[in-house]
């Protein structure tokens, strides 16, 4: 479980982290998720950072899982 974990949470991260950057930088449609989902479209810098927050809970999640385990 804890490297399924730690995996999403790498993944949130990238698409959080490059997303957000692509989008500060007017970076053309790529392949980050919040550039795909029509809800999505005028909020992408905020769900970018979300994207980011849930990352860092994800991943303060797998380490304090493995320090149970």
């Amino acid at each position: 479980m804890k490297d399924i974990m730690k995996g999403l949470s790498l993944l949130l991260l990238i698409q959080g982290i490059g997303g957000l950057i692509n989008h500060l930088t007017n970076g053309s449609k790529s392949w980050f998720l919040v550039n795909y989902i029509e809800a999505f479209q005028g909020l992408e810098i905020l769900f970018d950072i979300i994207f980011i927050v849930l990352g860092i809970v994800v991943a303060l999640a797998a380490r304090k899982n493995r320090v149970h385990s």
